[in-house]
């Protein structure tokens, strides 16, 4: 049985994309900055259903993003070859390095 309560605390349960993006993020002309550590690049982008956008920081900050969208997700993952599949979140993060190990650490 699903706890429908636990369910709504996952801003995540629709993933559809993420995507680790090495370059800095200028939507409207402004680079965008972690609030935690002052990082300018090297995310990881998730796109959630319908239209959400999150951001995550190397530092495991993360934070929806109001100022990209569906469309930047889709750009910034191009040509990546083969899909993943993770059992989790906690496996994701840690499996591409979003986990706060490399913090203050620039992989791009």
């Amino acid at each position: 049985m699903t706890n429908r309560a636990d369910a709504n605390r996952n801003p995540h349960r629709n993933v559809v994309l993420a995507v680790p993006h090495p370059e800095p993020l200028n939507p409207r002309s402004i680079t965008i900055t972690c609030a935690m550590c002052d990082a300018a690049r090297d995310w990881l982008l998730i796109h959630v259903q319908p239209d959400l956008v999150f951001v995550r920081c190397r530092c495991a900050h993360e934070w929806r993003e109001h100022d990209l969208e569906t469309a930047d997700v889709t750009a910034a993952r191009g040509d990546i070859g083969e899909d993943r599949v993770w059992e989790s979140f906690e496996q994701m993060y840690c499996g591409l390095g979003f986990d706060g190990l490399f913090r203050c650490t620039y992989l791009g």
